[in-house]
């Protein structure tokens, strides 16, 4: 659709005419179809038609023009007409006031565009979902929606500063919109996330799209203070009507997904399922050891893993956890030496006399944290005791 609206605004900056303007208008609709008189309406008088009804009005909008050119003896301006022909006819336009386009065009923008990206924001963004899936209901056709999330961009941030990390989004949306078909409606959702949404498309059809996102962005040199930049995004896909019955639960869905692209590492697109996991768990029958963190805590107890993801594992145990607990665990995975692993207990679920499942959600980048905080508390219990 943007395409096309392009093309109209190309057609009246090259013809000042009315009457060349409407010939232009005629071939485009002939080669594009009805959307190029959707696409007039939407520009000129900000009315919004299905393609079919805009065809129609384009007609007789050029047929009213027509009337009142021979009634007045002079050509008149196609805006004039339009406005007399939806005020006058069955109450369009209730209270017409004019504007003028290069003020109303800047104010539009800044409504329903992303001032850092450029991209749809998510007013818009959440209107034309609405519209979208009021047409897929009607129609019995899919429609999908991509949820995307820039992997550790805190970690820019963090380190090469907000106006390097506004200089990545500017770039990863850059990819986003070349990436996307005419139909697609792209949307910065906020922060680091970014959602499309896809029309008239079914899973897997929004996967392969979502996969040549991924792989572009995965693959591109985001240069940052001279710096080539490692960026990856990943994303979640829920689909109408597969996944979801209304435009709350398919966000919510994709969302959903998206965290277990996360959990499966990361850099990855993951279709929505049922499970409702936020991570790929894979079981794992090996006993652990166990030990709670801090220096003066050295005694150790045994367990039997029965899952573990990238987010978390879950044992079995003989003794109950606190939950908040901070533990240490060795968990043997494969033929190679055991993992150190340090998380926080979460979950503490008895299951007979001295059997407790034990949850325990492991965050990877607190782990360098976490170790650091022992280490000084360490120092500092020695220093004094050293006064």
């Amino acid at each position: 659709m943007e395409t096309v609206k392009q093309l109209v605004l190309d057609c009246r900056g090259s013809n000042m005419n009315d009457d060349d303007f409407i010939i232009q208008i005629d071939e485009l609709v002939s080669k594009k179809g009805e959307m190029v008189c959707q696409a007039v309406f939407d520009i000129f008088s900000d009315l919004e038609f299905c393609p079919e009804n805009a065809k129609t009005y384009w007609v007789e909008v050029v047929q009213h023009r027509k009337a009142l050119t021979l009634a007045i003896g002079r050509p008149i301006n196609l805006i004039a007409v339009m406005c007399d022909y939806f005020a006058e006819n069955g109450n369009t336009l209730r209270e017409p006031k004019l504007v003028e386009m290069a003020a109303y065009e800047n104010a539009t923008l800044h409504s329903t565009h992303d001032n850092l990206t450029g991209l749809y924001n998510r007013q818009y963004l959440t209107h034309s979902i609405e519209q979208h899936f009021a047409l897929a209901e009607r129609n019995q056709s899919d429609m999908s929606i991509l949820f995307l999330d820039v992997d550790d961009f805190k970690d820019v941030n963090d380190t090469f500063g907000h106006v390097a990390g506004d200089d990545v989004l500017r770039q990863i949306s850059a990819i986003i919109a070349e990436e996307i078909r005419q139909s697609d409606i792209a949307a910065r959702y906020g922060g680091e996330e970014f959602v499309v949404l896809m029309p008239l498309t079914n899973s897997i059809e929004a996967l392969i799209l979502a996969e040549r996102i991924r792989t572009h962005i995965a693959t591109a040199n985001f240069v940052v203070n001279e710096t080539i930049l490692p960026v990856s995004v990943s994303g979640g896909i829920a689909s109408y009507p597969v996944n979801a019955n209304n435009t709350d639960e398919l966000l919510n869905l994709a969302d959903s997904a998206l965290y277990r692209a996360k959990g499966a590492g990361k850099n990855n697109i993951s279709l929505f399922k049922k499970d409702n996991r936020r991570f790929l768990r894979i079981d794992l029958k090996k006993t652990i050891q166990i030990q709670e963190l801090g220096f003066n805590k050295m005694e150790s107890f045994s367990g039997i893993s029965k899952d573990i993801c990238v987010g978390g594992i879950l044992f079995e145990n003989s003794t109950p956890i606190s939950l908040g607990t901070k533990i240490q665990l060795s968990v043997p995975i494969g033929d190679e030496e055991p993992v150190l692993l340090i998380g926080t207990v979460v979950r503490v679920e008895a299951l007979a006399e001295d059997q407790y499942d034990i949850g325990v959600v492991i965050a990877f980048k607190e782990m360098d944290k976490l170790a650091k905080s022992e280490i000084s508390r360490f120092l500092v219990s020695q220093a004094r005791k050293s006064i």
